[in-house]
């Protein structure tokens, strides 16, 4: 048995496929590729995939990673090849490694990165001061499939900054807590941002997508891939 980690990505139209969906869709890959993936035991025996952390619908990104437990070892290069030439156009896998370490990608994850844009008419100034009245709140209360919760500010929000702006698209950078208590999600943080923008401000949410996904929570910051290779 090889098991590999794999780093794949999701953009335009697929970036709204739902996380069945998109796993569904990966899996009907590997059978057009003809690659053999280790079966589960058990009354229904299901090809041994395990996934990271779930994407919102209609969020794209360039960092998800899945691990494949195949019946046999295919070179990386091969393998990247093969399933590359089978996969629907919106999709995407970077890289292909065989590691030894077994893990739970869910358990692993701590923190994750994001590109947020959006169109705000607002001054510069009046953003960034928004900004800092995010951070500045003690909790946050954000909602999740109709529940609300209360979050640590400072522990659910790790960055968030102004990264670029074009007119009146802005471009932010986020780097949140994922998979803890204080976890909260980039259109939740947004959400909370446009509260504090200048009353009457025109504030519009364009596009949202995962940059890369961490294993811990401060500097410096490992990623998936890097804690593999230790």
């Amino acid at each position: 048995m090889a098991r590999l980690l794999i780093k794949y990505g999701k953009e335009g139209p697929l970036s709204y496929l739902s996380h069945l969906e998109l796993t569904r869709s990966i899996e009907r890959s590997f059978r057009r590729a003809g690659i053999n993936v280790r079966m589960s035991s058990g009354f229904n025996p299901r090809p041994k995939f395990s996934y990271g952390p779930a994407l919102p619908v209609g969020t794209g990104s360039c960092a998800e990673y899945m691990l494949v437990d195949l019946e046999d070892e295919i070179p990386e290069n091969e393998l990247l090849n093969r399933i590359s030439c089978v996969l629907p156009k919106g999709l995407a896998i970077y890289i292909a490694k065989y590691i030894e370490k077994k893990v739970s990608l869910v358990n692993l994850v701590q923190s994750a990165s994001y590109r947020v844009s959006a169109e705000v008419n607002a001054a510069e100034d009046d953003i960034i001061k928004a900004i800092g009245l995010v951070k500045s709140q003690k909790c946050l209360q954000v909602t999740h499939k109709g529940k609300q919760k209360w979050v640590e500010t400072s522990k659910a929000i790790l960055d968030l900054s102004l990264r670029c702006r074009n007119g009146n698209t802005v471009e932010f950078y986020l780097l949140l807590s994922l998979g803890s208590q204080d976890s909260i999600r980039p259109e939740a943080v947004f959400a909370q941002l446009a509260e504090k923008l200048p009353e009457k401000t025109s504030c519009r949410l364009l596009e949202i997508s995962r940059l890369e996904q961490f294993v811990n929570q401060g500097e410096p910051l490992m990623n998936i891939l890097d804690f593999m290779k230790v």
